[in-house]
């Protein structure tokens, strides 16, 4: 009888959609018709959750996921990081259109072992100077605005001072994924390869999980990671969070009806 009630009030609060309706605002998702995916473990989808009560929210592991089911109708709106989502409407173009709404606000860092205070000093340096001389303009428009891209050729240290190991993850395109010829690539990638120039550093890649990065910079078993990685509250004993270096506010993407 309960969630009768909450159906009719719902119905009556949203009106009668239905699935072959044009989603044009974030408002018309929170309709028990719809339903919406998201990558379980981020807080886009977290938020998603606390701002559609009425619609139904289905669970997925990555972001690679989204695209097929919101394809294929399996989900009528796709919740994740503006960027991607971008990305995604710009590479299928008569498929899909991110809302112009944000669903919630997004902040992303890079995440260092709590006692790396004077790497994460000069982290903070790299992301104020990259965003000041145009670096950070010419990566957004190459990796984000452009659905084919390229990974520009970027010089190692001469001379580095020492090996650091940075930890990304490659289900999420275009900011870490494998290419065609399997080659680590994206916009986090990119990121990687400037900061090890600019910290006079060799960079040694590992790629694992999203949802194993947190814990691989808590213990230590990394030095950074560079991954699209929510400022979660909680772990401030553990681990450092840089400045925000790209804005990813979470967003909504759907199916243009034809």
């Amino acid at each position: 009888m309960k969630k009768l009630s909450l159906l009719l009030l719902s119905l009556l609060l949203f009106g009668c959609a239905n699935a072959t309706t044009q989603i044009t605002t974030v408002y018309q998702l929170n309709n028990p018709i719809y339903k919406v995916g998201g990558s379980e473990q981020t807080e886009s989808y977290a938020a998603a959750k606390k701002r559609f009560p009425y619609a139904k929210m289905v669970p997925y592991s990555s972001v690679e996921e989204l695209l097929p089911a919101l394809q294929t109708e399996k989900i009528d709106g796709a919740v994740f990081d503006r960027p991607t989502l971008d990305y995604s409407a710009a590479l299928f173009d008569d498929a899909f259109v991110v809302l112009p709404e944000d669903l919630a606000e997004g902040h992303v860092a890079i995440a260092a072992p709590k006692k790396k205070t004077e790497l994460m000093k000069k982290v903070n340096a790299y992301i104020k100077k990259y965003k000041k001389d145009g670096t950070f303009e010419e990566m957004y428009k190459r990796w984000i605005k452009t659905p084919y891209s390229e990974m520009p050729k970027i010089k190692e240290p001469g001379k580095p001072e020492r090996t650091l190991k940075f930890a990304t993850e490659i289900h999420n395109k275009p900011m870490n994924f494998r290419n065609e010829k399997g080659e680590l690539v994206g916009f986090n990638v990119e990121l990687i390869k400037r900061l090890a120039l600019y910290l006079n550093v060799k960079a040694e890649i590992v790629v694992m999980d999203y949802d194993k990065l947190y814990e691989a910079v808590g213990t230590g078993e990394v030095d950074l990671a560079v991954a699209s990685m929510d400022v979660k509250e909680g772990l401030e004993s553990s681990i450092l969070f840089s400045d925000e270096y790209i804005e990813c506010p979470a967003a909504v993407m759907v199916r243009k009806v034809k």
